[in-house]
């Protein structure tokens, strides 16, 4: 079987998510579909996509105070506001990659993900596999999805890729975000903040308090979330965090060549 990787492209990367404005940058999307499909055809590895929801799903959550659960009639508005717009955003999502003839197949967690207490409990991975067997790319996202405790609660993209990345054994696990890397302080605020070439073990205590919560509208926690996740499940996958926004940095990536950015082993 050809080695598994699994891509995140993050809502801040993809959306308007700084801006909090529901707008996708098509642009930069096909750039990416490119790199993605010559890495692919020249490498035949096999792949998943995972992306977030930026301000789709955040800024909805947030607005309609789901956060926490599912429960009066707002709430049920706002979830169904929610579920519908995460799905636009992965329609165009899965339409950019499909240009450049990536078999693009959206899965929606809504239909095939459990939680209780915003946990994992359920997780119908079988289409998953199958599609990837055929030669498919999978694409998921962030998305609100049934909840035993909460009626409804939030499983982030970088939840799905730590789970998934486990379960189907993947080899290799690249984050494209909006700065190049994880940072001693926000880059976006810090001129002086250091870019951490590698976190492991024995340095992933000291980097998390470091590392701030996300500066825009974001339930699942920033970059801080995502390290935890990371950390939770990643064990035995080589993770890279760089910046989705810099040229052939995609293709370089799935190449193995090195790139401006953080190396994550745990």
């Amino acid at each position: 079987m050809p080695d598994l990787y699994i891509i995140k492209l993050g809502g801040s990367a993809i959306t308007e998510k700084e801006g909090n404005k529901f707008e996708v940058k098509r642009e930069l999307l096909a750039r990416i579909a490119v790199e993605i499909k010559t890495a692919m055809d020249e490498d035949g590895f096999s792949l998943i996509i995972v992306h977030g929801a930026g301000p789709f799903g955040h800024t909805n959550v947030v607005e309609y105070g789901i956060n926490n659960g599912v429960h009066s009639d707002r709430q049920k508005e706002g979830l169904a506001k929610t579920i519908k717009d995460c799905n636009f955003l992965d329609s165009i999502v899965v339409d950019e990659l499909k240009k450049p003839g990536i078999e693009a197949m959206p899965f929606d967690p809504n239909q095939i993900v459990e939680q209780d207490n915003k946990k994992i409990k359920q997780f119908g991975t079988k289409g998953i596999e199958s599609a990837i067997q055929q030669g498919q790319v999978p694409v998921l996202f962030g998305q609100m999805v049934p909840d035993k405790s909460l009626n409804a609660s939030v499983v982030s993209g970088d939840t799905i890729i730590s789970y998934l990345a486990k379960k189907l054994n993947a080899k290799k696990v690249f984050l494209g975000a909006d700065v190049a890397g994880i940072y001693s302080a926000d880059p976006k605020k810090d001129p002086k903040a250091e870019r951490i070439e590698v976190i492991n073990e024995e340095n992933f205590d000291s980097v998390l308090e470091k590392v701030g919560e996300a500066s825009t509208v974001d339930v699942t926690g920033g970059m801080k979330g995502k390290l935890l996740n990371l950390r939770e499940q990643l064990h035995g996958t080589t993770a890279v965090i760089f910046d989705a926004n810099e040229w052939g940095v995609f293709y370089k990536a799935l190449k193995g060549d090195k790139v401006n950015g953080t190396k994550i082993i745990l």
